[in-house]
């Protein structure tokens, strides 16, 4: 037995390996395995070409497996059954769709369109993969190197864009021609006949790939965020019933929050048991040796925060809401007269002088900032996305603001922990905060897009299962199938027509709203340097002018260097551009089917309007070389006349 054991130990390595593949072998045998028998069961409208169809097999071989009981010509009765041939039963077509969602409902809601799309197609057989998003992005680049990927792919956290587009021209499928046709699975709704694009509540322009110029995924849900609130909590230590509405509002209720203590069940019972020695003591001396005892716990006892915060929500907090204090930045830096400001107008802006860190917007938006973060959980720029959701479902604190992804994971555990979850809009200034509510201009515009976006990188050398793989996602992306997963998600369903439940239904985007005048990642050094003092400003280490000083000098002596890196890695691109531009038009002249040129003659035209970036790029290095050179004043980007003004109300 001895010798045995010594055996095992010094050959553990193997057998461990040994023990791998057997098992290995074992799950792929059995995932393989054919029944001695296996039979279909006839759904309405089924016929024998239908059938033989989903098999791979024939009507005659379907006829002779089932001699006499089913001829040619037979009219086949829901729920009788048909005995599949040997070589149908083998000939089952297994796809895998994968996804980082592991919020709870996620991967329910898709094993249920796979059962609901198996009894349609039961040759099909459907595997569902989740990895988290931490790991996801190498993942996804690990499975499109090695030839691995699933064929059915969410698109893309944590994938670098230039790799994404990519992958998308070397091994995925373009979903254009889908998305131009009917979806089969709406046949019996309002739909019928109405292209797959038309059907999104966007018309699925996130899903479109400028790069590439084609549609290259179909999202199946909606996302937006806002601020969840714990209603029993808030009456609790406020009173209220009603979240509050506006900025001042909203930190008056906060401060009331503050004040209150946190107190769990084992402080509660050790509080119990100190005010009990109080009301017990007897004689001045062990009164007051009781009453201290009592005082220095209950200094222990933490309050209750009012938001539960991470550098993850903080992110989102960014341009949904503090970036609308810093719209009026836009008539003074949007020199392309884009709506918006990137990264290198707010570089331009701060060394030609047309704006600073002292520009009024901008002090107003710092200012919120440190307030939000002043009711915030001490160190919460170091702390992850679970550590406040932990936070928030606890009950120690009574705000969080996330998406509707979260909404069905918040109000299960708060359900769970015996409160209800509600939903407020962002708390915007009103004229009770004067000194914000001036370059206040209106709430942020939501134009939400598609998430839950999946592709198909099947190879072609797999045509049925990339057939029955995009058949799939057609089918999860049909309007009653979209609506009946969102529902068990939990989350805001992608198609029109089709209404979000529970708190979901209090999501509205902001339709009609501005746009921020903020865009300071400009990349390279001097983003570094701002994530660092930035972090340190919100957690109260750095005051706003201590900050000013820090990081200014570095991002105007730095800045130039990193713009300089952006425009040379955007010129790399033009060669790219050039190619597609080629083959367009080459494509538009020698389409003979009408609709494909009008398709590749918009398609030119896109691509011919990118090469005005290089207009855009020179005008931008003209005001940076007229402020290096002293060579005249720069002008802002908007300039109102007076009719203009009182139009629009502006002094």
């Amino acid at each position: 037995m001895k010798k045995i054991l010594d055996l095992l130990r010094k050959n553990f390595g193997i057998l461990a390996i040994v023990i791998a593949f057997v098992a290995a072998a074992i799950t792929v045998f059995l995932n393989q395995r054919v029944d001695e028998e296996a039979f279909h069961v006839v759904k309405a409208g089924e016929t024998l070409a239908s059938i033989a169809k989903s098999y791979n097999t024939s009507v005659d071989v379907l006829c002779g497996e089932n001699y006499p009981d089913v001829q040619q010509g037979d009219t086949l009765k829901p729920g009788m059954s048909i005995k599949l041939p040997r070589s149908a039963r083998a000939n089952t077509v297994t796809i895998r769709i994968a996804h980082w969602q592991l919020e709870p409902g996620c991967r329910d809601g898709i094993n249920y369109m796979i059962k609901e799309y198996q009894k349609l197609h039961p040759n099909v057989k459907i595997i569902q993969n989740t990895v988290p998003e931490s790991t996801y992005g190498q993942w996804f680049i690990t499975q499109m190197l090695g030839g691995t990927a699933p064929d059915l792919i969410e698109c893309a956290l944590g994938v670098p864009y230039n790799l994404l587009v990519g992958y998308y021209m070397r091994y995925f499928t373009p979903l254009t021609d889908y998305m131009m046709s009917p979806n089969p699975y709406n046949e019996n709704n309002e739909f019928k006949g109405v292209a797959l694009r038309d059907t999104a509540k966007d018309g699925f322009k996130n899903c479109y790939n400028a790069d590439v110029q084609e549609y290259m995924t179909v999202g199946l849900s909606m996302h937006m965020v806002r601020i969840y609130y714990n209603k029993d909590l808030l009456l609790k230590l406020t009173g209220r019933t009603n979240a509050p509405a506006s900025w001042s509002d909203f930190l008056a209720v906060c401060e009331m929050i503050k004040k209150e203590r946190y107190i769990n069940k084992k402080t509660g019972d050790d509080l119990a048991q100190l005010r009990k020695a109080v009301s017990n003591a007897r004689g001045d001396a062990a009164l007051a040796e009781a009453k201290k005892k009592l005082a220095d716990y209950e200094l222990t006892v933490t309050p209750y925060v009012p938001i539960a915060n991470s550098s993850y929500h903080m992110n989102w907090l960014e341009g949904a809401f503090f970036n609308v204090m810093t719209s009026k930045a836009r008539d003074r830096i949007d020199f392309n007269h884009d709506c918006s400001v990137s990264a290198a107008e707010q570089y331009i802006g701060f060394k030609t002088g047309l704006v600073d860190m002292n520009y009024p917007p901008y002090r107003s938006r710092f200012a919120m900032v440190a307030q939000l973060a002043s009711n915030s959980m001490q160190g919460f720029t170091g702390l992850k996305r679970d550590d406040a959701v932990l936070m928030f479902v606890q009950g120690r604190s009574v705000f969080i603001v996330t998406g509707t992804w979260d909404a069905q994971t918040l109000a299960e555990q708060a359900k769970d922990n015996g409160f209800t979850v509600g939903v407020m809009d962002f708390p915007y200034p009103d004229k009770n905060s004067p000194e914000l509510y001036k370059d206040f201009l209106g709430p942020s515009f939501e134009d939400p897009g598609m998430g839950f976006p999946f592709g198909c990188p099947t190879p072609e050398s797999a045509p049925e299962r990339k057939r029955y793989a995009i058949d799939f996602l057609l089918f999860m992306a049909s309007k009653e199938n979209n609506n009946k997963l969102n529902e068990i998600i939990g989350w805001i369903p992608s198609i029109r027509g089709a209404t979000a439940t529970g708190v979901l239904k209090y999501f509205q985007p902001h339709v009609d709203g501005v746009v921020g005048g903020w865009n300071i990642s400009l990349g390279g050094e001097s983003t570094i340097k701002w994530q660092q003092v930035y972090a340190m400003y919100q957690v109260g280490q750095m005051s706003y002018d201590d900050m000013c000083k820090d990081f200014v000098p570095y991002y105007l002596d730095r800045g130039y260097n990193d713009y300089m890196i952006v425009n040379k890695n955007w010129r790399r691109s033009i060669i790219n551009d050039e190619k597609l531009q080629t083959m367009m038009r080459v494509k538009m002249f020698s389409a003979t089917n009408e609709a494909k040129r009008a398709e590749y003659a918009a398609k030119y035209r896109y691509v011919m309007l990118r090469f005005t970036r290089e207009v855009d790029v020179s005008y931008e290095r003209s005001l940076l070389s007229r402020v290096a050179t002293g060579g005249g004043q720069i002008q802002p980007a908007f300039n109102y006349s007076a009719e203009a003004k009182a139009r629009l109300g502006l002094k």
